[in-house]
């Protein structure tokens, strides 16, 4: 895949992906709602129970999560082996966001020696390394392409208004990055006292939380079932395709169309390299140490950046090409 340069002149173009490959899902409602049951039916399933939910469900491939390090270990392999992984599952269910959080703090905590997350960093708290481990994380897993689907209980505010529960380091970026919210409420059982599947809410109410990304989507499905949430999007798309007469692509293609250029070691190096030696030429030395000094220690080299310093040398490239650009006007 060939990334793009930054040019705001030549912008990259949004586009929206057919099916459920890359979407981000979020459901939440109380207990015996079919949460579980139903993500475990969507296509090609991993689960990866934090807590006891598949002890009634049978034949659904799972990872045991027992602690932060599994979820990582796991979401490595993920990451490791994406195209075989991609062969073999299309849905990762993480289930439940509570002890997500919980096994997050508790791995934090243990990293830096401490008890709780507020006795770390000498007293001013943990609480910036937690949120980006967990962001981190998180990222990680959305990224592959999967269809992930976080599992969340309910709980009510002041007012009476439900939302996801959990810990808002914890929700905040998978909720930002899910396509959809969904509620579920329950339908209670009929008249043979056989329950009557839950109904799911995908539009915020003074009642209750939830979203979707997608302005032509049912906000309402009756009978909250792993088809029915998946034709509810698929649908959604293609009424989007007709009335803005756009047409859908796949999720490789829309994930070419939001990349960045590749930041490269190698590649930064040599062009820093070449760049430097032309302003060397034209006795820029002074010019050249000062923009070092503006993102490196000063009286440090370019030259001796590190790999992990990749996104500081594409910003030092772009001074010193800017730098050698006003020589040659």
């Amino acid at each position: 895949m060939t990334t793009p340069t930054f040019d705001i002149f030549n912008p990259q173009i949004s586009v929206v992906a057919k099916g459920l490959e890359g979407k981000v899902i979020t459901v939440y409602g109380s207990n015996n709602l079919g949460k579980t049951k139903q993500a475990s039916r969507m296509k090609k399933p991993l689960y990866l129970p934090l807590e006891k939910g598949l002890n009634a469900i049978a034949g659904i491939p799972f990872m045991a999560i027992n602690n932060w390090s599994d979820f990582k270990k796991v979401n490595k392999q993920l990451q490791k082996n994406a195209d075989k992984a991609k062969e073999v599952y299309q849905t990762i269910i993480v289930d439940s966001l509570d002890a997500f959080a919980k096994y997050a703090t508790r791995y934090v905590c243990n990293r830096y020696g401490v008890e709780r997350l507020k006795e770390g960093n000498e007293g001013f708290g943990l609480w910036t390394e937690y949120a980006t481990e967990v962001w981190e994380e998180v990222d990680k897993l959305i990224s592959i392409g999967f269809t992930v689907i976080f599992i969340a209980h309910a709980e009510e505010d002041k007012e009476g208004k439900k939302s996801p529960k959990g810990d808002k380091r914890t929700l905040a970026p998978i909720i930002d990055n899910s396509d959809i919210v969904v509620y579920l409420q329950s339908n209670g059982v009929d008249e043979d006292n056989n329950v009557i599947k839950s109904s799911g809410y995908l539009a915020e109410t003074d009642e209750y939380f939830a979203r979707s990304r997608f302005d032509y989507i049912d906000t309402y499905i009756e009978e909250y079932t792993a088809e029915n949430l998946e034709n509810a999007i698929t649908v959604a798309i293609e009424r989007q395709e007709q009335a803005e007469g756009i047409e859908a692509v796949t999720y490789e293609e829309q994930k070419e169309s939001q990349a960045s250029e590749e930041l490269n070691y190698e590649k930064l190096m040599a062009e820093i390299k070449s760049v430097g030696g032309q302003l060397h030429k034209a006795d820029k030395l002074d010019e050249i140490q000062e923009i070092a000094d503006k993102y490196i220690e000063k009286g440090a080299k370019i030259t001796d950046c590190t790999k992990n310093q990749v996104e500081i040398m594409a910003v030092i490239l772009d001074e010193l090409k800017d730098l050698l650009a006003d020589i040659e006007e």
